[in-house]
């Protein structure tokens, strides 16, 4: 594998001329990245990213943005951990949407006799707390909102936002733990 950046810059005009050794040279590199990052449940897509990978440099290569030769190593090792990176979350968005709907098992589970009531409960202790802690609960675990979305909504400043978050969630806890 070549040592210097000026070695990467001959390596990727010979990828440009067709050149075998440069593509396994560029290869190997590629792989090397993909090992670094422990890619290892993505080895049966090792050639399709390594294919990204190289399409990228060429076309960059091409176009003349890789002719630093203190840049061009750098290039080819961040474009593979970005399209590694692209490939991951691809994989656990498609996983996410391969859980849903749930299984017979889950949905008994979750309308069961017992988490009904502990709904219930958890309901019941939410309305015994103070309007403002309600607010807060109701901002950040109900609607989803960040801690300034929630202080910029309800004029609250964000300082007491939180200690009413956390007073609010220290309350549930105990009185759930009573029940």
């Amino acid at each position: 594998m070549p040592g210097s950046p000026e070695d990467w810059i001959a390596v990727l005009d010979g990828l440009l001329a067709g050149d075998r050794l440069a593509f396994l040279e560029v290869n190997r590199l590629v792989t090397g990245v993909l090992t670094q990052l422990r890619a290892y449940d993505f080895r049966d897509e090792w050639d399709d990213l390594r294919q990204e990978v190289v399409l990228s440099i060429v076309a960059n290569a091409r176009a003349g943005r890789l002719r630093d030769p203190q840049a061009s190593l750098g290039y080819v090792v961040a474009i593979t951990r970005n399209k590694f990176i692209d490939r991951l979350k691809r994989r656990l968005r498609h996983k996410e949407r391969e859980t849903l709907p749930w299984d017979d098992e889950t949905a008994r589970a979750l309308t069961s006799p017992a988490l009904a009531a502990e709904t219930a409960a958890l309901r019941t202790a939410v309305r015994d707390l103070p309007p403002d802690q309600q607010r807060v609960l109701d901002g950040v675990y109900v609607q989803g909102k960040t801690y300034q979305e929630v202080s910029d909504e309800t004029g609250i400043p964000l300082g007491t936002m939180k200690r009413r978050l956390r007073d609010a969630v220290a309350a549930l806890r105990r009185r759930l733990a009573d029940a």
